[in-house]
C-alpha cells in the first residue's frame, strides 16, 4: 500500500551576476555566476544522489527538511571568436580566413547526499531498494586531514549505524560531494562552395583538460566501501572530427 500526501514543501533562493559581450571585434562572450540555496522536506525531490523516495520516519516529517538539489556555487563561461585572417599575402589570406574558435567552461560546487544505512534496520517495512534509515552522528569532524579524496572523501568515524529498530539522527543531505569542472572547445573552418552552399570542417574536444570529476561517495555506513569514491561523474576527454555541408 502506498500513501501519497501533498504536504511537502521546497524553498529556493538565489542571486546571480551575468556578463555579456555582444559580437564585437570578432568576439562574443557570456559569463554567469549563481549563488543559490535549495531546501526541501520531501525525499527524492530533484536529487541526483540516489536518495530514498520515502522519509525515514513518517511521524517526524520535520526532520526531513534539508538541502535538495543544492548547487551552492555555479559558474559558466561561453565564448565565440572569429579568428582574424592575415590578408598581407594571398597564401596567408587563403589559409587563415573563416576560422572560428568557441569554448564553454563550467564549474560548480558539489551535490549534497545523505549518509545512510543499507537495509531496513529500523524494521519499518521499507520497500526493496529504498534505504531511508539514516546514521547517527558521532561528533567527530566530518572533514579532517586526509579527506576530500577518492580514498576517503569524509571521515567515516563521524558516523555510526543506529541500534536495530531505531532511527538515526544525521540530517538529510548534510554532506556535500565533490565539485565539477569541464572545458569544451571547438575549432571550425567554413568554405563557401556557392553563394548559398557552405562546407564546414569541425574539430571538437569535450572535457578537453581531461579533468577527473569524482562521483558520489559511497554513503552506506554498513558497507566496506563507505566513504570512498569508485566512479567519476563525467567521462574523460573525448575528441571528434566532423564535416557538414549546408545548402
Amino acid at each position: 500500500m502506498n500513501w501519497l500526501e501533498n504536504t511537502a514543501q521546497s524553498w529556493y533562493d538565489a542571486g546571480y551576476v551575468n556578463l555579456r559581450r555582444r559580437y564585437s571585434g570578432g568576439l562574443s562572450l557570456l559569463a554567469n555566476y549563481t549563488y543559490a540555496k535549495n531546501l526541501s522536506d520531501a525525499p527524492d525531490f530533484r536529487s541526483p544522489m540516489f536518495e530514498a523516495a520515502i522519509p525515514q520516519n513518517n511521524q517526524d516529517l520535520r526532520s526531513e527538511k534539508g538541502p535538495s538539489c543544492d548547487i551552492r556555487h555555479r559558474f559558466a563561461l561561453s565564448a565565440v571568436y572569429d579568428v582574424h585572417s592575415f590578408p598581407h599575402w594571398k597564401w596567408s589570406r587563403a589559409s587563415t580566413r573563416n576560422w572560428q574558435l568557441s569554448t564553454i567552461y563550467q564549474a560548480q560546487s558539489g551535490f549534497p547526499f545523505t549518509i545512510s544505512v543499507f537495509g531496513d534496520t529500523a524494521n519499518t517495512g521499507a520497500v526493496l531498494g529504498e534505504n531511508s534509515v539514516r546514521t547517527n552522528y558521532s561528533g567527530q569532524p566530518v572533514f579532517g586531514p586526509g579527506t576530500r579524496n577518492a580514498q576517503q572523501w569524509f571521515n567515516p568515524l563521524a558516523f555510526s549505524a543506529p541500534a536495530p529498530y531505531t532511527f538515526g539522527n544525521t540530517g538529510r543531505n548534510t554532506v556535500y560531494g565533490p565539485g565539477q569542472q569541464t572545458l569544451d572547445f571547438a575549432l571550425a573552418r567554413t568554405f563557401a562552395v556557392t553563394e548559398t552552399a557552405r562546407f564546414q570542417l569541425r574539430f571538437e574536444a569535450f572535457n578537453a583538460l581531461n579533468k577527473v570529476n569524482l562521483g558520489t561517495p559511497n554513503r552506506f555506513v554498513n558497507t566496506a566501501q563507505f566513504g570512498t569514491i569508485t566512479e567519476s561523474s563525467t567521462p574523460g576527454r573525448q575528441i571528434q572530427l566532423s564535416a557538414r555541408f549546408s545548402f
